[in-house]
């Protein structure tokens, strides 16, 4: 095809804008249209200098968050008014009334882009659940379209999430089930995966998942994006010591939703079979999806901390001697790249998409296994990583990265 210009529609701050940010810097970003967008004027500018950022509320933050330095003279068109109300919604939602709020989401997102024009785009750039107006109308005119696929298929989440609340019943503050409205989002998403001339999974996770739901194998991609917004996050921090020579514990750390989609029990049960044998701190940070009687069962083995500022997450990572992320079913978790880029071993599971290899950077483990990361947190404790080239997870990390760049132009200029 002839040079691609590509219009980005982006609902939310997905991976800091990596996408369009790769794209501008290729030339071939035509327009950005996204929900919300702080940008790049004097006084926005003004807000984020440290002296004054730190002393704003944590809402205002993350409308100033809402921003990339490398798009500043990019064409970006976005509906803060909508923005607003879809985000108010989706805050006061409950899980069942989540999925509606996506779908009319989607759609009315789809609508206002319509509105305005596709510019002079040869190809959309789309993510699931709010795109499916916008194919539909760029494949009638011949315009190539692209879904970025954040998480695996509708059919297997249910599945999986089904079997939690089965498993672990009288966990969830609001049990999973599926609804008439989850059924239609996965129906959309269905339609958008149909009329995608290629899919972009963020790991083979997602794309088995896809395969099984009968999509052609030879349209998806895996393309594993995990940018780190904040530069200063990757700083490789060597150990000098393991946590046992150390003498204060081995010290665990979890960055998510506090749910069981995230296979937080197994976490807290692999806690509880290690107690006793070593000395630890756990640390869970995140909202909290669980029963507060769950919270307070777990509170002799674990400190839940809650949702907290970004700035105080980063410190944590550094402090921590091992990541857990025993995860039921992800696309490709960010928390895990930034694990990584501080070299922080890592025990999570296949259904989590990170790049974390196997024996290396951390453990990859199958789902539900208890006693595996119970065994994997004890090894750390002794050797404090199990990685024979801790050294080289950084350089692994970036070479990773500049190969899912070289891999996105070639799929982005064919």
């Amino acid at each position: 095809m002839n040079k691609p210009k590509v219009l980005v529609a982006q609902l939310g701050a997905r991976k800091h804008y990596q996408e369009p940010l790769l794209f501008q810097s290729w030339g071939i970003l035509d327009r950005l249209y996204t929900d919300l967008y702080s940008g790049h004027s004097t006084i926005a500018n003004l807000l984020r200098y440290p002296q004054i950022y730190s002393y704003l509320p944590n809402a205002f933050k993350k409308v100033l968050d809402r921003y990339e330095p490398g798009l500043k003279n990019a064409k970006i068109i976005h509906f803060p008014k909508f923005g607003y109300k879809y985000a108010q919604l989706l805050k006061k939602a409950s899980p069942e009334q989540a999925s509606q709020i996506f779908i009319l989401g989607g759609q009315k997102f789809c609508q206002q882009i319509l509105k305005h024009g596709l510019g002079d785009a040869n190809t959309i750039y789309g993510f699931n659940s709010a795109c499916l107006e916008l194919f539909e109308y760029a494949k009638a005119r011949g315009i190539r379209c692209i879904l970025d696929q954040t998480l695996a298929d509708y059919s297997l989440v249910h599945k999986l999430l089904l079997e939690e609340e089965q498993h672990w019943q009288g966990w969830s503050l609001t049990p999973f089930t599926v609804s008439s409205a989850d059924l239609e989002l996965m129906e959309r998403e269905h339609q958008e995966q149909d009329l995608a001339d290629g899919i972009i999974c963020g790991s083979s996770f997602v794309r088995d998942s896809l395969i099984t739901r009968g999509v052609d194998a030879n349209k998806i991609d895996v393309v594993p994006l995990g940018r780190l917004k904040d530069e200063k996050l990757i700083q490789h921090q060597p150990f000098i010591q393991t946590p046992k020579q150390r003498g204060d514990g081995l010290r665990i750390l979890f960055v998510g939703l506090v749910g069981l989609r995230k296979g937080i029990p197994y976490l807290l049960e692999a806690l509880r079979q290690i107690k006793g044998e070593i000395p630890f701190t756990c640390k869970v940070v995140g909202p909290l999806e669980i029963k507060p009687e769950r919270v307070t069962e777990y509170s002799d083995v674990c400190d839940f901390l809650g949702r907290i500022p970004r700035s105080q997450v980063k410190d944590l990572y550094s402090w921590a001697d091992v990541f857990v992320l025993p995860s039921i079913c992800e696309g490709s978790a960010m928390v895990t790249y930034e694990a990584l880029g501080l070299g922080v071993p890592i025990i999570t599971t296949y259904n989590s998409g990170s790049i974390v290899r196997d024996g290396i950077d951390g453990f990859i483990l199958p789902i539900r296994q208890i006693g595996a990361i119970a065994d994997k947190l004890l090894k750390i404790y002794a050797t404090s990583n199990c990685c024979e080239a801790e050294a080289k997870t950084q350089e692994y990390l970036k070479l990773q990265m500049k190969k899912s760049e070289d891999d996105l132009w070639k799929i982005m200029k064919n």
